[in-house]
C-alpha cells in the first residue's frame, strides 16, 4: 500500500485547574475523578496500544505476514476491551458530552483496527483470484486460436465464461472491508457480464442470427480489456484508511475543544 499512518490515541492527561465557589470547586473535582480514571484506563492499555501502533506502521509499509496480523488482533482486543472499561465509568454531569466524544474515538479506532484486519486477509485472497482469472485467460487465448470453425470457437467461449464465472464466485465470496465492497461488487458483476456475453456469443456463433455475432464481439472485446486488477482495490483501501484517521483526528479536536470550555467554565 502506498501508505498508512494508523495510530490509536492515548490522551494527554486532561486536568482542570483553577478555582472558585464551593460549588464549582466541587464540579471541578468530580470532573478531575472522573478524568484521573479515564487516564488509569490508557495507562494500562498504553503497552498494548504502542505494540499496535507499530503494527499499523507496518502494516503500511510491507506484505501481509501472520506475525503481522497476530499483532494487529490483539490491538484490536486492547482497544475494546480499552472501550468497555471507560464505558463501565459513570461521569459527572458536566463531563457527559466529553465521556460521549471519547467512547466514540475508541470506537473509531476499533472500527479502524478492524478494517485493517479485513484488509489484511482480503488482499491476499483477491490476488490469488485474479491469478487464477490470468490462468483462464490464457487457456482461452489458446483454446480459441486453435479453434477456427465457428463450432469450435463457441466451445471455447462456453467454456471459458464457466471458468470466468467460477472466478467470479470466488471473488464474491471473500469476506471485504466495508471500504472496497463497492469495488468487489462492481469487479464480480464485470466478470458475470464477461460470462454472460460469452454464453450469448457462443450461441450465436452456433444458431445465429448472423446479425447479432459482430456487436457482442465487440461487447465482449470491451470487457475482457477491463477486467479486474488489484491495484485500484489498493488505492479505494488507502483512501477509506486516510478517511477514517482524518476522522479520528477530528475527533480529537472536538474532545480537545470540549475540554477546554470545561476549563473556561470550571476553572
Amino acid at each position: 500500500m502506498r501508505r498508512a499512518a494508523g495510530f490509536i490515541v492515548l490522551l494527554a492527561a486532561l486536568v482542570l485547574t483553577g478555582c472558585g465557589s464551593s460549588e464549582t470547586s466541587k464540579r471541578r473535582h468530580a470532573v478531575n475523578d472522573y478524568l484521573a480514571k479515564v487516564q488509569h484506563i490508557q495507562n494500562r492499555y498504553a503497552p498494548s496500544f504502542k505494540l499496535a501502533n507499530g503494527a499499523y506502521r507496518d502494516f503500511s509499509k510491507a506484505k501481509a505476514s501472520k506475525r503481522q496480523l497476530q499483532r494487529l488482533r490483539g490491538a484490536e482486543v486492547s482497544i475494546l476491551a480499552a472501550r468497555d472499561a471507560l464505558e463501565q465509568l459513570r461521569p459527572p454531569p458536566d463531563a457527559r458530552q466529553l465521556h460521549r466524544q471519547l467512547i466514540r474515538l475508541y470506537d473509531l479506532n476499533a472500527e479502524l483496527g478492524l478494517e485493517v484486519i479485513t484488509l489484511q486477509q482480503f488482499l491476499p485472497g483477491v490476488r490469488d483470484t485474479l491469478a487464477g482469472l490470468g490462468r483462464v485467460n490464457k487457456t482461452y487465448r489458446a483454446d480459441i486460436s486453435n479453434n477456427k470453425t465457428a463450432g469450435g470457437q463457441a466451445g471455447a467461449l462456453e467454456g471459458y465464461a464457466d471458468a470466468v464465472a467460477k472466478v467470479a464466485t470466488r471473488l464474491g465470496r471473500l469476506q471485504s472491508p466495508p471500504a472496497l465492497r463497492p469495488w468487489q461488487r462492481s469487479q464480480v458483476k464485470r466478470l458475470q457480464d464477461v460470462a454472460t456475453t460469452g454464453r450469448n456469443l457462443a450461441t450465436a456463433l452456433r444458431v445465429g442470427p448472423r446479425g447479432a455475432v459482430q456487436p457482442l464481439i465487440a461487447r465482449f472485446q470491451f470487457l475482457l480489456s477491463h477486467q479486474p486488477n488489484v491495484s485500484q482495490a489498493q488505492h479505494d483501501a488507502v483512501k477509506a484508511y486516510d478517511n477514517r484517521l482524518l476522522g479520528i483526528s477530528k475527533l480529537q479536536g472536538k474532545i480537545a475543544r470540549e475540554h477546554q470550555r470545561l476549563q473556561n467554565q470550571l476553572g
